[in-house]
């Protein structure tokens, strides 16, 4: 009888999945709240960094470094001026689009447009309708630059691909278009284009669309067509390789923004640091928000439950 019973018991758990464990799922509030975070951060961003004195004395320092040290016409910064970002960007964006629509996946074709236009359109948007540069005694340009175009462009294309590509590929590509948006980030610098924080600006505003575009197209979907494929052995590898990545593009970031703190406040001193000190300052300063954004979105998107 209890052999009988044991059976039965099995036979029903197999058939009902009744003792098999929970899935963990992310919530569509905490996207929204995400979203919602890089958008008071973007409006933090300019109300510290350009209508405070304090805050426009530490944005022009690394502007000001980078046109003594004249960064601008070492080889590596006119190769890089010579780039084109935005047809970079674009190429780059239509390859996430072709990616999508070749896998079929049309809430993650709807994500990538969403991110990419939101994206652009705001910058554009806030830089010229909406933000100003006051005059506060400074010596520097009154013009507003905040957010970065470029920045917005280059981060924009790399979540657009990092949300495109199937999930076990989002860990590299999460710390690839780390180093390509810093990298871009840096050559607005190094070039005179923009201060550290037009680029931070920039990639709150991107990281604002992609939460908003993961949660518009409805991540309880998207975890009930993952279940279909792919075993639950595979699922714990891709989360746990995503997790690594995550942590590590945080770590970097965590350190960069310490260190980028301390020159900036003159601990260490400048017989140390060297006349490029705030340069270095605000390079950290953008590599840390890019680092953030990408460990942030490699995290969430490395969920079974958020775009397949």
């Amino acid at each position: 009888m209890a052999a009988m019973t044991l059976s039965h018991l099995t036979r029903d758990r197999g058939r009902t999945g009744a003792r098999r464990p929970a899935t963990r799922t992310l919530p569509v509030a905490a996207l929204w709240t995400g979203a919602a975070l890089c958008a008071a951060a973007v409006f933090a961003v300019y109300a510290f960094f350009v209508r405070t004195v304090l805050g426009q004395q530490l944005d022009e320092a690394p502007l000001t470094s980078a046109q003594k040290l004249q960064t601008g016409d070492t080889p590596a910064a006119v190769w890089l001026q010579t780039l084109p970002w935005f047809l970079i960007a674009g190429v780059l964006i239509a390859l996430a689009v072709l990616i999508a629509v070749v896998r079929r996946r049309w809430a993650v074709l709807v994500a990538v447009v969403v991110t990419v236009a939101g994206a652009v359109l705001t910058t554009q948007f806030l830089k010229y309708a909406v933000f100003e540069r006051p005059d506060l005694g400074l010596d520097t340009l009154t013009l507003n630059s905040l957010p970065s175009g470029h920045t917005t462009a280059a981060g924009a294309a790399a979540v657009a691909l990092l949300i495109a590509v199937p999930r076990e590929w989002r860990p590299v590509f999460g710390v690839a278009g780390a180093v390509f948006t810093t990298v871009v980030a840096a050559s607005t610098l190094i070039s005179y284009w923009h201060r550290p924080s037009d680029v931070v600006a920039a990639l709150a505003v991107v990281g604002a669309w992609a939460c908003a575009a993961a949660a518009l197209t409805d991540p309880r979907a998207a975890r009930r067509r993952g279940r279909a494929g792919g075993g639950a052995a595979r699922n714990r590898a891709v989360a746990e390789q995503a997790r690594l990545a995550g942590l590590v593009l945080l770590g970097i970031g965590v350190v960069a923004l310490c260190v980028s703190g301390v020159l900036y406040t003159g601990v260490i001193p400048a017989s140390v640091a060297g006349t490029g000190g705030n340069l270095w300052a605000g390079l950290l300063f953008e590599t840390s928000a890019a680092c953030a954004l990408f460990a942030a979105l490699t995290l969430v998107l490395g969920r079974r439950s958020v775009l397949p």
